[in-house]
């Protein structure tokens, strides 16, 4: 099972993106795990406490206290999320403070259906 995490603290942007997934979902005729996480602390604790792991993760930037960027850095120290694909959504425009922690993709809010099925094909491609 494929699982992807949606992080952000706008419920409305998290329904939004697991829209997008479930349509590539039909279309494909893929099914994915899905979990939605309201901010970076929620999903780090989540990642501490079950040991879940994520092949793919869509992150806000700007959330109240861990931003996207500071829960990406705590993520990719962890080795059982190293591999883990990171596509920030984020309406900030300086884009470069991203790569240190090499993301996938960076795309602006709230994103569209073409991005978000280029994003799934491109991680689903790496992982067959």
């Amino acid at each position: 099972m494929f699982t992807i995490g949606i992080c952000d603290d706008r419920p409305l942007c998290r329904q939004l993106l697991e829209a997008f997934i479930h349509i590539y979902e039909e279309e494909k005729g893929f099914l994915f795990d899905i979990h939605q996480f309201g901010s970076g602390e929620e999903l780090l604790e989540e990642l501490n406490k079950h040991s879940m792991i994520f092949d793919l993760l869509f992150l806000d930037n700007s959330m109240k206290k861990l931003t996207g960027l500071e829960t990406a850095k705590q993520i990719r120290q962890s080795d059982s999320m190293s591999t883990c694909s990171i596509v920030f959504v984020t309406s900030a425009d300086d884009h470069d403070q991203f790569m240190q922690v090499q993301p996938l993709q960076v795309v602006c809010k709230p994103g569209t259906q073409e991005h978000i099925d280029a994003i799934l094909d491109k991680v689903l491609a790496k992982k067959a």
